[in-house]
């Protein structure tokens, strides 16, 4: 076999388990559905499978990296069309982004917190494209913020990155439970601490 068949081989053997990994848990849930599972569903063999993913959370990983690429086009995209509106607006808009994913990916965040190994930086979000890329539009939606009130002393990339920790999974579903909050009272908590730095920021242009 050829090298350029091999590698075409194995694309089309990911984009086949990653499709049949989604759909068996969309059917049954991430924590029940098996490997074994998996790969006969697929039709292909369990050494195979484990030759790409050497576990369910590596196999998890994988997915969320896919979902977080498409998520990134998504908000590129409402950014884009909403580039008229507020900072504040348009700030809350991308939580909103982030908020829905952590909801709708919960057993993949979660079962790939289970099982990858803290030194594998694969599955530190902290290296990932997902956190670049919000942590810089965060950070500049905050810039525009702190603009209008050049004489403070404020640094948006903290910021931003003090943003996107608040909103990691653990976090999250902490203070949901905790508080028994919403998803959509959540965004709304956010929008309204958004207003309130934004309204800060015009008080102190005034005075």
């Amino acid at each position: 076999m050829s090298v350029r068949r091999e590698r075409r081989d194995a694309v089309e053997n990911r984009q086949l388990i990653l499709q049949t990994a989604h759909e068996l848990f969309s059917e049954y849930g991430v924590q029940p559905v098996s490997m074994h599972q998996i790969a006969k569903t697929a039709g292909i063999g369990q050494a195979t499978l484990y030759r790409k993913y050497a576990h369910k959370g590596d196999l998890c990983l994988d997915m969320l990296h896919e979902y977080g690429d498409r998520l990134i086009k998504e908000i590129d995209r409402y950014l884009t069309s909403s580039s008229g509106a507020p900072a504040w607006e348009r700030l809350s808009g991308v939580l909103d982004y982030w908020i829905d994913a952590i909801e709708d990916k919960a057993e993949l965040l979660l079962e790939t917190e289970a099982k990858m190994n803290c030194d594998d930086d694969r599955g530190n979000f902290f290296h990932s494209p997902m956190y670049r890329f919000s942590r810089d539009k965060i950070a500049g939606l905050l810039s525009e913020i702190a603009a209008e009130d050049p004489a403070t002393d404020f640094d948006p990339d903290f910021a931003a990155h003090a943003i996107i920790c608040s909103m990691s999974p653990v976090g999250y579903f902490q203070i949901k439970k905790e508080r028994g909050y919403t998803r959509e009272q959540i965004k709304e908590h956010y929008r309204r601490m958004f207003v309130l730095t934004a309204r800060a920021s015009s008080v102190r242009r005034q005075a």
